[in-house]
């Protein structure tokens, strides 16, 4: 998973009535794509996210219509899904941006289980079969980040005085006190001198809780710059991966 963070210093993005737009690119670094995606020839549907399938059968009304975002509706889970790009393109920007935003918008509606860019299928009956045979564990995925989601957050040390050591055993204080207000969390790999990178799976009623402790431990910790950034689809407590060509997804709990 690209880990392209909307990044926001200490508090994360309110949810607003629509995260889906051209702030949002920007906000992630990402510059919106010029011109719409064109396909020479048709390469499949990339999976985007799985979601309740809507009770009236009501048709995705997609944040980016050049992304062409679209509903492949099994029995009461549907797929959100997109054409998929030209080969080597999955990657480019404006592609990875305007994914951010449909899922995003997904998040804002309900409980969504989020896909990682590379999972394509041949056509919407292969998606169909895929909502069946991975029926149940997709379920439990729903249930397990169902009424939450995901922050990320990234402590880096501001005094270069400070003892590298010194940082580390603080990071794994905070990580510790984070998680105990979590529902889940995870250690993620930190870049350079960071001395934490991690995800919390965090209740969406407890939110401001989660962001207020946050303030506490960033003041009580001043050498340490603590950016907190979401809230995300649970991206990095639900695993979805292909085999043999089809999709199977589970979830991690993140134990840690």
């Amino acid at each position: 998973m690209t880990d392209a963070d909307l990044t926001a210093p200490m508090r994360p993005v309110e949810a607003a009535p629509d995260l889906a737009g051209p702030e949002v690119a920007s906000a992630l670094g990402l510059a919106p794509s010029p011109s719409p995606l064109r396909h020479a020839a048709p390469h499949g549907l990339s999976l985007l996210a799985v979601i309740p399938a809507p009770g009236d059968g009501a048709a995705w009304q997609p944040a980016d219509p050049a992304l062409r975002a679209s509903l492949v509706a099994g029995t009461d889970l549907a797929a959100l899904v997109c054409p998929a790009p030209d080969p080597g393109l999955e990657m480019e920007a404006g592609h990875v941006a305007s994914r951010h935003w449909e899922v995003h918008r997904a998040l804002l509606h309900g409980r969504v289980v989020p896909a990682p860019v590379g999972i394509v299928f041949a056509d919407e009956e292969a998606v169909r079969a895929f909502l069946t045979e991975s029926h149940a564990s997709l379920h439990g995925a729903m249930e397990r980040v169902g009424g939450r989601w995901e922050f990320r957050l990234h402590v880096d040390v501001v005094d270069p005085g400070f003892a590298r050591q010194m940082a580390l055993d603080l990071a794994t204080h905070i990580y510790a006190e984070l998680r105990r207000i979590s529902a889940a969390a995870v250690t993620l790999p930190a870049a350079g001198q960071r001395v934490l990178s991690a995800a919390f799976l965090v209740e969406r009623g407890s939110s401001s809780g989660f962001q207020d402790k946050l303030d506490v431990l960033a003041r009580l910790n001043s050498a340490l710059q603590l950016d907190l950034t979401g809230p995300w689809p649970a991206y990095d407590f639900v695993q979805m991966r292909a085999s043999t060509g089809v999709a199977a997804a589970d979830g991690q709990h993140g134990a840690h």
